[in-house]
C-alpha cells in the first residue's frame, strides 16, 4: 500500500466530468467557504496580541472561564452536536431535492481502465509506473493529484511540489492538502521560505491546520531564528474561544511558546506559558516539563483558579476543592477573580451534592458579582441546589435569572423550573404565569415543548380535555429547538390517551399505531405498542409485523444532502473518498452538524457505512439516536439503529443477567445508557465501569453474592462489573415485584426515592407515574433505558417483542411480557 492514497471499498464506472461533484462545480460550491476561511483568518490575526507578546497571550487564556456551561446542570451533559426536529413523510412525486445524493456519487475515480491500473501501481509502490500510465490521460484533478503524489513518493520533490501548488489554485476541495504536502516537499528541499509560505496557506478550520502551524513554527524557530514569528504561528492553536482541557496540541503549543519566550529573554512570558500548561492541561504529558520550568517561581492566583476550574471540568472534584479551599479565605468579593473562585467552589459542592454548602458559596456571588457571563450561571446553579434543600427559595432565584437576563440561554430553563417547583409547592397561579411567559417569549427555545406539556398535564388533572388537546397540538406545531422527535412523540402519545378517555377510540388507536411504528425503539413507541396490545390487538400485531419486515437495503438511496453539501469538510471528504484517500472518513467526521436536517446527517452515516468506515459511522449513529432519529421501520434507519445499539460484551451480559433473572436486553440497554460500553467510564460522582456502579453499592452486592469484595480497580473489569450490575438490577426488580420501570428508576435514584414516588402517586398508571418522576435525570433515564431495551428487541430479538403491562391503577407488580 502507498502512504498518501489508500483503498476504499467502493469502485465503479463513474466518469469524473459527468458528476455533480465534478471539480468545476465543486470549486463553485467552495467560493463561499473559502471566503469565510479568509475572513476567519483575518479576524484571528486582528484578535491576536502583537507577535511575541507572550505574557498578554497567556494572561488572556487565564482570564477565560475554564468551566464549560455543561457543568451547570446536574447531568452535566455537553450541548447537543446538532438539534433536529421531526419531519413528515413526503410522497416521491412531491419531493424537492436540494442536493440529491446517490450511491454512485461515492464511486472511485480509479474504478477501471488506465486509472485503475495507475492506482494499483501506486498502491503497490510502483510510483514511476503510475506516473507513466497517467501521462496520456486527461489532466483532471484526480489524475493530477495522483501524478503529483507519485512524484513525491519517488523523491521528485520539486516536480511534486510544483504540480500540487498548481492544483491547489484550481481545485478547492484539495487546496489545503495540496499546500500541506507541497510545504513538506519544500522542506525536504531545504527551501524554508517556500515551505513556510505553503504551511501558512492552509486554511483555519482545515484538518491539517494545526499540523501546518506547528510545521511553520518549527521552521521559523530553527531555520529562521524568528522566535516572535514562531509564537505568532502557534498563537491560533492556543487562542481559542472555548477551553479544551488536556488537548495535546494546545499543551504542546504552550510548552513550545515557553521555550521561544526563553530564547527571547522574555522570562515573564516563559513563566506564564508554563503556568498555562500546568493550569489548562493538568494531566497532559507536557506537565512535568512545565513544572520543572516553573522551579521556584510563584503559582499566580489567577492560574490557580484556572487550574481548579479545569480540574472541576474533568470531574476531579476533590483536587479542585482542595485548591479552592486554600485560596478562598484570601479572596474578597466582588473582585472578578474571587467571583470565579467562589462560583467554581459552589459548582463543585453542587457536583458533590452538598447543596447547603453550594448555596452558602453561591448566594454572595449572585448578590455581589456583576459579571454578565458568570452571574446568570451562578443564579442557575444556585436555583438548582435550592430546589433540592430549600425549594421555596429556588422559585424567586429562577425568576430573577429570567428577569435580569431575559435574552440569556438559561432564561427559558429558569422559567420552566420555577413553574415546576411552584406547582410542586401548590402555587398554581405562579406556575401558570411562568409557563405563559416562557411560551410567549421563548417559543423557539428548547423548553417551549416542556412548558406546553406541563400546561397539558395541569389541564388533564383538572378534567379540561379540550384545553389539554389544544396544548398538545401546539407542541406538534412548534418549530426550532423545542421541536424534537421525542417531544412530538410524547404529544401524540398523550393525545391518543386523551382521545381514548373521550370515547374516540378509532382516532386514538390510529394515532397510537403511528407512535408505535415511528418510535419502535423509543419509550413512547414501547408504551404505544403496550397500549395497543390491550386496546387494539390486531393493530398491535400489524405494527409488530411491519417492524420485523423491513424493506430492501437498496431503499437507502437516494438521500438529500441539503445544506451539508456546502460544508467544506463534506466536499473535501467526498473528494478524498473518491480518491481512495485514507483520511476521507476523518474529514467527513469533521463536518459541522449544527443546523443540518436529519436526512443530511443520515446521509453522512450512510456515506461512511457504505464506504466501510464502520467505526466512524457508529459515532454518527449514536449522535443521531440521541438527538433526533425516529421511524426505524425503514431499512435505511434500521442500519443506523443497528450501529447505535451494538451487542457489545453480549456473552457476559447474557451469562450474568440470566443468573440474576434479568432480561438480557434490559441489562444491555442499561449498560449502553450508563457508560456507552466504555469499561473505564468514571462518573462525576464516582460511579465506575460499564454499569456505572458506586463502589459502596458494588461492595454490598459482592457481600450478598458471597464473592470477593469489589474494589474500584475490579469494577473497571467488564466481567466483574457486569456480574455485580446485573445482580444489583435483579435485586431491585425483585423488590418491586418485577416491574422494570421501577427497578431502572431505583438503579438511578435509589430504591428509597422510588418508594417515596410510589407513595406520592399511588393511583398513577405506569406511563403517568414515569411522567411525574420529580427528578428530571431519573425521568429521562427510565425512558432511555426502556426505549433502548425495546430497540435491542426490535433489532435482534427473536419471535416476540416485549410490551409493558399496566395492571390496575397504582399497581406496582406490572412486569414485562
Amino acid at each position: 500500500m502507498g502512504v498518501g492514497l489508500e483503498h476504499a471499498t467502493l469502485r465503479g464506472l463513474l466518469r469524473y466530468t459527468n458528476r455533480l461533484l465534478s471539480w468545476p462545480l465543486v470549486a463553485a460550491l467552495w467560493v463561499a467557504p473559502a471566503a469565510r476561511a479568509e475572513a476567519q483568518q483575518q479576524t484571528q490575526q486582528q484578535q491576536q496580541p502583537p507577535a511575541g507578546d507572550i505574557s498578554n497571550l497567556a494572561e488572556s487564556a487565564s482570564s477565560k472561564h475554564q468551566l464549560p456551561s455543561s457543568m451547570d446542570s446536574e447531568n452535566e451533559e455537553a450541548e447537543p452536536e446538532f438539534t433536529i426536529g421531526p419531519t413528515e413523510p413526503v410522497a416521491p412525486g412531491e419531493r424537492r431535492w436540494v442536493r440529491k445524493f446517490e450511491l454512485a456519487d461515492l464511486k472511485s475515480y480509479f474504478a477501471e481502465g488506465v486509472l485503475a491500473k495507475a492506482k494499483d501501481a501506486y498502491d503497490g509502490g510502483r510510483y514511476r509506473t503510475a506516473r507513466q500510465l497517467l501521462e496520456t490521460e486527461a489532466a483532471t484533478p484526480p489524475v493530477r493529484y495522483l501524478r503529483a503524489m507519485s512524484a513525491l513518493r519517488m523523491g521528485q520533490w520539486a516536480t511534486g511540489a510544483e504540480e500540487l501548488v498548481a492544483l491547489a489554485e484550481i481545485h478547492p476541495p484539495l487546496r489545503d492538502y495540496c499546500h500541506f504536502e507541497a510545504a513538506k516537499a519544500y522542506e525536504r528541499m531545504r527551501k524554508w521560505t517556500e515551505a513556510i509560505t505553503h504551511y501558512g496557506a492552509v486554511s483555519p478550520g482545515a484538518r491539517r491546520y494545526e499540523d501546518a502551524r506547528f510545521g511553520m513554527a518549527t521552521l521559523l524557530e530553527k531555520k529562521k531564528q524568528d522566535y516572535a514569528g514562531a509564537v505568532a504561528a502557534l498563537t491560533p492553536i492556543v487562542q481559542t474561544d472555548s477551553p479544551k482541557p488536556n488537548n495535546p496540541r494546545q499543551a504542546e503549543a504552550w510548552l513550545t511558546i515557553a521555550r521561544l519566550a526563553r530564547y527571547q529573554a522574555d522570562y515573564n512570558g516563559e513563566h506564564r506559558a508554563h503556568l498555562a500548561v500546568w493550569a489548562l492541561h493538568p494531566f497532559s504529558k507536557q506537565v512535568p516539563a512545565a513544572i520543572k520550568g516553573l522551579r521556584d517561581l510563584p503559582y499566580v492566583p489567577k492560574w490557580k483558579v484556572a487550574r481548579a476550574e479545569t480540574l472541576l471540568s474533568l470531574h476531579h472534584n476533590r483536587e479542585a476543592l482542595d485548591m479552592l479551599e486554600k485560596m478562598l479565605p484570601k479572596m474578597e468579593l466582588p473582585d472578578p477573580l474571587a467571583c470565579r473562585a467562589h462560583f467554581a467552589y459552589g459548582t463543585a459542592m453542587r457536583k458533590e451534592r452538598k447543596h447547603s454548602l453550594a448555596i452558602r458559596a453561591l448566594r454572595p456571588v449572585v448578590e455581589q458579582c456583576q459579571d454578565e457571563a458568570l452571574r446568570p450561571r451562578a443564579l442557575y446553579v444556585l436555583g438548582y441546589s435550592e430546589s433540592v434543600v430549600e425549594p421555596d427559595s429556588s422559585i424567586p432565584t429562577y425568576l430573577k435569572l429570567a428577569q435580569d437576563y431575559p435574552k440569556h440561554p438559561y432564561a427559558d430553563d429558569a422559567l420552566f423550573y420555577a413553574a415546576h417547583k411552584a406547582l410542586d409547592r401548590g402555587n398554581k397561579a405562579a406556575a401558570m404565569a411562568a409557563l405563559d411567559q416562557l411560551i410567549s417569549h421563548h417559543a423557539d427555545g428548547n423548553f417551549a415543548a416542556e412548558a406546553l406539556f406541563q400546561r397539558f398535564w395541569v389541564y388533564r388533572a383538572e378534567g379540561q380535555q379540550n384545553e389539554a388537546l389544544e396544548a398538545l397540538s401546539r407542541i406538534e406545531e412548534l418549530k426550532g429547538k423545542g421541536s424534537t422527535h421525542e417531544s412530538v412523540q410524547r404529544a401524540r402519545y398523550w393525545r391518543s390517551r386523551t382521545l381514548l378517555t373521550l370515547g374516540r377510540a378509532e382516532e386514538a388507536n390510529a394515532l397510537m399505531e403511528r407512535v408505535a411504528a415511528e418510535g419502535a425503539a423509543t419509550w413512547y413507541g414501547l408504551m404505544a405498542r403496550s397500549r395497543l396490545a390491550v386496546e387494539a390487538p390486531e393493530r398491535a400485531r400489524a405494527v409488530s409485523e411491519r417492524l420485523r419486515s423491513p424493506a430492501s437495503a437498496m431503499a437507502v438511496w437516494p438521500l438529500d444532502a441539503g445544506n451539508i453539501a456546502e460544508d467544506p469538510h463534506f466536499v473535501t471528504g467526498i473528494e478524498l473518498l473518491k480518491l481512495e484517500h485514507r483520511e476521507a472518513a476523518s474529514e467527513l467526521l469533521a463536518v459541522d452538524r449544527k443546523g443540518r436536517s436529519e436526512e443530511s446527517i443520515r446521509l453522512l452515516f450512510h456515506v461512511l457505512h457504505s464506504s466501510g468506515y464502520e467505526r466512524y459511522a457508529r459515532s454518527i449513529a449514536w449522535a443521531l439516536r440521541r438527538e433526533g432519529l425516529a421511524a426505524p421501520t425503514e431499512a435505511e434507519t434500521r442500519l443506523i439503529y443497528a450501529a447505535a445499539y451494538p451487542h457489545a460484551f453480549r456473552n457476559l451480559v447474557v451469562q450474568h443477567s440470566r443468573a440474576a433473572k434479568v432480561n438480557p436486553d434490559l441489562m444491555q440497554a442499561l449498560i449502553r445508557e450508563e457508560s456507552a460500553f466504555n469499561p473505564n467510564a468514571r462518573s462525576p460522582t464516582g460511579a465506575l465501569g460499564l454499569a456505572q456502579l458506586m463502589p459502596a453499592t458494588a461492595f454490598a452486592v459482592a457481600r450478598q453474592l458471597n464473592v470477593p469484595l469489589a474494589t474500584p480497580a475490579a469494577l473497571l473489569e467488564p466481567r466483574e462489573n457486569i456480574r455485580l450490575g446485573s445482580a444489583y438490577l435483579g435485586s431491585l426488580q425483585r423488590r418491586f415485584a418485577g416491574n422494570p420501570a421501577y427497578a431502572v428508576a431505583s438503579y438511578n435514584a435509589g430504591p428509597g426515592a422510588v418508594d417515596r414516588w410510589l407513595s406520592r402517586f399511588p393511583g398513577a398508571e405506569l406511563d403517568e407515574w414515569v411522567e411525574q418522576i420529580p427528578v428530571e435525570e431519573t425521568r429521562h433515564y427510565v425512558k432511555r433505558v426502556l426505549g433502548s431495551a425495546s430497540a435491542y428487541q426490535l433489532l435482534y430479538a427473536s419471535d416476540k417483542m416485549t410490551t409493558l403491562a399496566f395492571g390496575e391503577r397504582g399497581s406496582n407488580n406490572a412486569g414485562s411480557r
